[in-house]
């Protein structure tokens, strides 16, 4: 193999482990992205609103787009949404998370069922 070629070889090793970033990257994203959109339904549910249809719920979040700029009315929502999670975890108690540095015998695991968590695959941990 001639210089040329060994040159050639190494960039295609480069340009590979490049697009293998770059792969990991937009995974992360996605992963970010989704979480998001996970919590976004989760306010929608706590606000009670997760029954209405699409078309209705776009129309509320492109109101609230509309209203963003109005800084009294942000207050006034951050305020009213910062007394519903508090009365919230008034009610229904601080949600528990539990994680492990490795995974837990049958036993222990029983047992953390028996105590009302669940498991949570996609964040592997325990949430109650």
């Amino acid at each position: 193999m001639n210089d040329l070629e060994k040159k050639k070889e190494v960039l295609k090793l480069k340009k590979s482990r490049i697009e293998h970033q770059e792969r990991l990257l937009k995974l992360k994203e996605r992963k970010k992205r989704t979480r998001v959109l996970i919590e976004i339904g989760g306010t929608a549910a706590k606000a009670g609103i997760d029954h209405l249809n699409t078309n209705t719920l776009l129309g509320a979040f492109l109101e609230i787009k509309e209203r963003e700029k109005e800084e009294s009315v942000i207050k006034r929502w951050t305020k009213k949404g910062a007394e519903a999670l508090d009365l919230d975890k008034e009610s229904n108690g601080e949600a528990i998370i539990l994680t492990f540095e490795n995974e837990p015998d049958k036993k222990v695991k029983n047992k953390i069922r028996e105590a009302g968590l669940r498991w949570n695959r996609f964040r592997k941990e325990w949430q109650g």
